[in-house]
């Protein structure tokens, strides 16, 4: 619980410090005067406001401004609480709270990060990790006496715990359950095992007064052979309970791989009656996802050194796939024949919610599509295979024409719908090996991977521009767009992630400085289309 916890809140302060990153490196942003988004009177900077040709008054927002409309959002969405602070916050709202105070203390002793989590009747898990004073921060924070690589605060988040802490209290009640079953079968073995000593002991006094001689010569053989079968009665009658009552499902094969026996849980975990699969071979629960040298791996395995383990991934009767953490021991010996016991241990739900939470970091939760994060992953491999193989891509960024007066004449649920749509048009423009994301705002971009000539980009580009010219039909109304595309193809435009993405940037500004709903490629000197 608390490893989910941290991963998820340092997932959520990485997002945040990267965009924090974006905007110090483009000195701030500029965005509409609104009632939530005012000039920042904490901001001292000489074009801190400014009037576009038309008119349009713009503010800057800064990177704390930036991290605190962000904790709205988070909030409100989620229930997650960002706060940005400081041991010397210029702004009184970001002073830091007890707990958070002693987490910065503690960043200045060399600690990376801090979870903990914070009981009471909402419980909460806080997560804070420092920030460190960067080359682009020094603009605005050189003043206030900071070095590059100093810590100057950190971003603290607050997220509800409700949730994990009734799954570990489900779990901790089971467990005790079975505890106290396992506990009950051993007292009740015990209590049997006394009464047949005493039974024993009572026949023995009786046969003394007659016998005595006889029970004298005997009595240390019979005493050995009591206890060795009061030893055998026990450990059987416990292997049994404990087989019978495990969670894990359990799995006893013969040396072909055929089953032999199976637990109760096995039959609640896959749906299969042990007179469905007895007699039958283990690999009747394959999924089709592992290959041939997988499993002939795990044999080698369990030959060599007697046990394996792993993550395997199984199919229930029902056809549902579902993934266990599968153990192996080999048992031999005794005279015995050879017996293979598995142990299976579904987590299938751990699986799926890592999974979740991968999702959520790498990809927009408004259109579904890779985000910033994961695009710039998906262009260095696409960079990385391009010169492997000697193949071409393209480089392509998209911006959408006329967006704001939809927000503006319709509302932003009905500007999140037009986002929403535009992926989808996208997605259905491009090949299935390309790659679609957004960037931010109404900025997307793709990698048009395996490209034969430039004719095949171009194809693609002007069906995107004609998809997303189409009016889109809103449930607040009728919308009409336009998109501008840059181009830029490897290696004819770049061979690197910065030189490809300034180069495709420039082509798509000329194609908004030559009047929008068009593309371009990139061309040294300008761009042509």
């Amino acid at each position: 619980m608390q490893s989910m916890a941290r991963e998820r809140g340092a997932a959520l302060f990485q997002l945040v410090e990267l965009a924090r990153d974006w905007n110090a490196r483009h000195g701030g942003v500029y965005v509409p005067v609104s009632e939530t988004t005012r000039p920042n009177p904490y901001l001292e900077h000489q074009r801190r406001d400014v009037v576009t040709q038309d008119g349009v008054a713009l503010t800057m927002v800064n990177p704390a401004f930036m991290t605190r409309q962000l904790a709205e959002i988070a909030e409100y969405a989620d229930g997650v609480k960002l706060h940005i602070t400081s041991l010397k916050p210029i702004r009184p709202a970001n002073a830091p709270d007890a707990w958070e105070t002693e987490a910065l203390r503690r960043f200045e002793d060399g600690v990376d990060e801090v979870v903990e989590l914070i009981p009471g009747p909402s419980p909460v898990h806080r997560y804070m990790a420092p920030l460190k004073v960067k080359q682009a921060c020094l603009a605005c924070h050189a003043k206030q006496g900071y070095t590059l690589g100093q810590i100057r605060g950190g971003i603290s988040v607050t997220m509800p715990a409700g949730h994990l802490l009734a799954v570990r209290d489900s779990e901790l009640v089971r467990t005790s359950m079975v505890h106290a079953l396992v506990l009950a079968i051993i007292m009740a073995l015990l209590h049997l095992l006394v009464a047949r000593t005493r039974r024993h002991v009572a026949a023995l006094e009786k046969l003394a007064a007659t016998q005595e001689q006889v029970i004298a010569e005997r009595t240390g053989s019979l005493m050995t052979a009591n206890q060795d079968l009061a030893r055998q009665v026990v450990e059987r009658e416990l292997a049994a309970a404990v087989f019978q009552n495990a969670a894990e499902a359990i799995i006893v094969t013969d040396d072909a791989g055929l089953i032999v026996q199976v637990n109760p849980a096995f039959s609640i975990i896959t749906g299969y009656e042990s007179s469905d699969v007895l007699g039958r071979p283990v690999s009747l629960l394959k999924s089709g996802r592992h290959s041939r040298e997988f499993f002939t791996g795990m044999w080698h395995g369990l030959k060599r050194d007697g046990r394996w383990q792993g993550e395997v991934w199984n199919r229930r009767k029902d056809g549902e796939i579902f993934v266990v953490w599968l153990s192996i021991t080999r048992i031999a010996g005794g005279g015995q024949p050879v017996r293979f016991v598995a142990t299976l241990t579904d987590i299938t739900r751990r699986k799926e919610l890592e999974e979740k939470l991968r999702h959520q970091a790498y990809h927009d939760p408004l259109t579904g599509l890779p985000n910033r994060a994961l695009f710039a992953d998906r262009l260095q491999v696409a960079i990385s295979q391009a010169h492997r193989h000697g193949r071409m891509f393209a480089l392509c960024f998209a911006d959408l024409d006329k967006f704001k007066p939809v927000n503006d004449q319709l509302g932003h649920a009905a500007g999140d719908d037009l986002l929403i749509e535009t992926a989808r048009r996208l997605r259905v423009s491009v090949r299935a090996a390309d790659t679609v994301a957004r960037l931010g705002g109404d900025e997307f971009g793709a990698i048009l991977t395996e490209v034969g000539s430039r004719a095949e980009v171009e194809e693609v580009a002007a069906r995107i521009v004609a998809e997303l010219a189409r009016p889109f039909e809103l449930k607040a109304g009728t919308a009409s767009i336009s998109c501008s595309i840059g181009v830029a193809l490897f290696p004819e435009h770049g061979v690197d992630v910065d030189t490809l993405q300034h180069n495709a940037d420039a082509a798509l500004y000329a194609v908004k400085e030559a009047g929008r709903n068009a593309y371009r490629f990139y061309v040294i000197g300008g761009a042509e289309n």
